[in-house]
């Protein structure tokens, strides 16, 4: 009957999200600044203390398991690939690792959205997280800074749902008590006006049926960064048109890792890595990441070839070491550093769940240094 009474209701929310969530679209002229509350520093140890509160419930009803990351608990997989820079001609691209053409080694994590592994057949939201390596230069985290390592973190929606670190640890808290849609409903208060129409509207279009492959799919950083001293970005993956989709069973739990496994068994895959440049002309806001960056304003560009090579990769060995990694937009050079309050979030719980999880599943934490399954600090051995 609850469960009844929630579908109900987000039925309503939804028609009623039509009509009004966009409804004040156009009537405020562009912020497109960075522009940090006064008061969102106060938020942040409440939104890690919920994210700790996910990790431990979410290990607790899957024991013996590890202790999962709070968000993309479910990994299909990591794969080696390569991320290539070629020559680029625009001065205003050519920062951090795209300032020079250049083969890198990478690790590539594809994942689903849910805070504990789920169907792959439930709608989600999928990920696709990158690590690359062997990339020069003083990082942002002050005690990795000395590592090699840049991270693009993303997902297969072009916006995200919520706009700011407030809301941001609001939506998480009622995530920890097990209240999936409490934020939205403003804890059912049957006040209407109190709801978050737009927030619920962009967070069920990011719940999608499952892809068909996940190499078939475009990703996105949802969250803004620097291209420079002066410009800012957005990043995205596209899938090549020349990835397949082979036919495995899609009614089994796991279909989207089968589906990976029978691709690059059989040969190769690979995405374009694409940037849009800030437009400051239009609407295309830092702070607000519901707000669609619009491709008519300003254009993708291609700024690298992400290639992944026939593999093998769903053993033990390699899936220990890909719940051991860590993603984080922060593992950057100051030059496409990460831009935003959910970023300016991130920096701090990203690093702190990483710590807790690593610790609780007793753990070190390394980054990687090639393609060797190796996270002790060590540079791979020679091939």
């Amino acid at each position: 009957m609850k469960r009844k009474k929630i579908i109900i209701a987000i039925s309503a929310a939804l028609t009623v999200s039509l009509v009004f969530a966009f409804s004040n679209s156009g009537t405020n002229k562009y912020n497109n600044a960075i522009n940090e509350p006064s008061d969102e520093k106060t938020y942040i140890s409440d939104a890690i203390s919920s994210a700790v509160r996910i990790i431990t419930h979410s290990q607790s009803v899957s024991a013996p398991a590890p202790y999962r990351r709070d968000a993309h608990a479910k990994a299909h997989g990591c794969l080696k690939a390569t991320f290539t820079v070629p020559q680029l001609n625009n001065p205003i691209l050519k920062q951090g690792l795209f300032s020079q053409p250049k083969q890198y080694q990478a690790w590539i994590r594809f994942s689903n959205g849910f805070d504990r592994p789920q169907s792959d057949n439930v709608k989600d939201a999928r990920g696709m997280a990158i690590k690359v390596m062997g990339v020069d230069g003083e990082k942002l985290l002050k005690a990795e800074q000395d590592e090699m390592t840049q991270d693009f973190v993303m997902l297969n929606n072009p916006t995200f749902f919520l706009p700011n670190v407030k809301e941001y640890t609001e939506f998480i808290q009622y995530q920890a008590q097990g209240s999936q849609f409490g934020f939205f409903f403003n804890n059912f208060n049957w006040n209407i006006f109190k709801w978050h129409f737009k927030d619920l509207f962009l967070g069920m279009q990011i719940l999608k049926k499952p892809p068909k492959s996940l190499l078939t799919e475009q990703y996105h950083s949802l969250t803004a960064y620097r291209l420079g001293n002066e410009n800012f970005m957005k990043y995205s993956a596209k899938s090549c048109g020349t990835n397949e989709i082979y036919s495995v069973d899609r009614d089994a739990d796991n279909f989207l890792r089968t589906e990976l496994k029978e691709q690059l068994s059989k040969g190769n895959a690979c995405f374009d890595f694409l940037v849009q440049i800030q437009n400051p002309h239009k609407n295309m806001p830092i702070e607000d990441t519901r707000i669609l960056w619009d491709p008519k304003d300003s254009p993708f560009i291609h700024v690298a070839k992400i290639e992944i090579p026939q593999q093998s990769f769903d053993n033990e060995l390699q899936n220990n070491f890909c719940e051991n990694l860590s993603f984080t937009p922060w593992h950057s050079v100051e030059a496409l550093e990460p831009v935003g309050g959910l970023n300016r979030l991130r920096k701090i719980v990203y690093t702190e769940i990483s710590r807790f999880r690593h610790s609780k599943n007793n753990v070190e934490r390394h980054e990687p240094k090639g393609w060797c399954l190796a996270l002790n600090g060590e540079k791979c051995p020679s091939s």
